[in-house]
């Protein structure tokens, strides 16, 4: 399996950043801007595992909690606490990570990742490795094998 990753930029459009991008992101060595992203409160990110001919199996998605633009300690604390069911229940969770992407979402992602929209017909979930690295306490490449 393979993960892709794309960002919501400050004006709306996804687009796809490297899996080196989002690491330097989550080891606090770069900031959201560098991502062409703003530099607030989150960043809006998609985790998209894909077999090996880079088809979609499933789609995350994610409000990545920040600080002026970087992932701290206290955002991947944050981060935790949403995969804990004794701090959110399920529904206030799919509520925050589901709201504000663009009407056009599943265009936009079938145009970036190069895939025709009908193969995007597939399980979207709230999270997924970044929200289990932050749970298991793991690298987000590590926690790929905990989504299967």
């Amino acid at each position: 399996m393979k993960l892709r990753y794309l960002v919501a930029d400050e004006k709306g459009r996804l687009r796809l950043v490297s899996q080196s991008a989002i690491a330097a992101l989550w080891d606090g060595a770069r900031r959201a801007d560098k991502l062409q992203c703003p530099n607030g409160n989150e960043l809006r990110l998609i985790s998209v595992v894909c077999d090996n001919n880079l088809t979609p199996l499933r789609v995350y998605v994610l409000r990545l909690p920040l600080e002026d633009g970087w992932f701290t300690l206290p955002s991947l604390l944050t981060l935790a606490a949403f995969s804990r069911r004794d701090c959110v229940t399920a529904s206030e969770l799919l509520q925050h990570h589901t709201a504000g992407w663009p009407a056009d979402f599943y265009r936009q992602l079938a145009v970036a990742l190069d895939v025709p929209l009908r193969d995007l017909a597939v399980p979207l979930g709230v999270g997924g490795p970044l929200l289990v690295a932050a749970a298991r306490r793991v690298r987000p490449e590590q926690a790929l094998r905990y989504l299967r």
